[in-house]
């Protein structure tokens, strides 16, 4: 499928980690007439299964608040909700839901994740909100974090593109970037058909069904993914692991470090 477009679809990211939210600049993207039907079918399933318990917003009521919750929030996919909605937690009194089809399960997850972000975008956090109160962390274990660990030395330098970086940014604008920079490069990606023709291009859709590119004349090209190979150039595939595996102390320590670079 080849078709010649112009718009550029913006890009939304919603970063929360635990007892941080961090709201980025870039504009919702409302859901598609798919997700939206997952969405609305999820938030039928979620209240007749686990309403009583959650409250029928997920925001709690007999069980936690699922809203903030630091599972869901590494959640990809279902990976991470999928099998506790199957198995429950019986340590912790929740049963679990074996009869609910997969596709029940991947609308409770849609409408999960669709409540995180109606959360994170109607929370609104002033930007002079006063630095003392977000350094809360270690600077020095942050230095160590940056160095080692997290390995952003691979990437910036604090003599370089992060010089005088808490000079620059208020803040919340300097805790935002950590967890996600302004002014996001594009993804690429290479697509090999199942005749060895390669196109490469700005990754235009990506998912376990289809892969969509726009080619550098501006063309749509669109594959069933099953029926070619496909290479993924994410410059910020590094931000995207850290979001899934750096913990709140390594978030405050980090920060507390970037804001010494005045």
């Amino acid at each position: 499928m080849c078709t010649r477009i112009t718009p550029v679809i913006p890009f939304v990211l919603v970063a929360t980690v635990a007892s941080s939210v961090l709201l980025l600049a870039q504009p919702r993207v409302p859901p598609s007439a798919e997700q939206r039907a997952a969405i609305e079918r999820g938030n039928s399933a979620f209240k007749s299964n686990c309403g009583f318990c959650h409250g029928e917003d997920a925001a709690g009521n007999r069980a936690p608040d699922l809203i903030r919750s630091s599972v869901l929030n590494h959640d990809e996919h279902g990976d991470q909700i999928g099998p506790i909605i199957r198995n429950g937690r019986p340590d912790k009194g929740m049963p679990g839901f074996a009869t609910l089809s997969d596709q029940q399960v991947a609308d409770i997850v849609a409408f999960l994740h669709a409540r995180v972000e109606e959360s994170m975008h109607s929370a609104r956090v002033p930007g002079d909100y006063p630095l003392a109160k977000l350094l809360t962390g270690d600077a020095a274990a942050g230095k160590a974090y940056f160095e080692g660990p997290g390995q952003c030395v691979t990437c910036h330098s604090v003599t370089g593109d992060l010089a005088h970086a808490a000079s620059k940014f208020s803040p919340v604008d300097l805790q935002q970037r950590m967890v996600y920079p302004a002014g996001r490069p594009r993804t690429t990606a290479t697509v090999t058909d199942r005749n060895g023709k390669v196109f490469e291009g700005r990754l235009a859709g990506n998912d376990e069904f289809y892969v969509a590119v726009i080619a550098a004349d501006g063309w749509y090209h669109r594959w069933p993914r099953a029926e070619v190979r496909v290479e993924i150039h994410d410059p910020l595939a590094a931000h995207r692991e850290l979001t899934a595996k750096y913990t709140d102390r390594d978030m405050h320590n980090l920060f507390a470090y970037l804001s010494t670079l005045k």
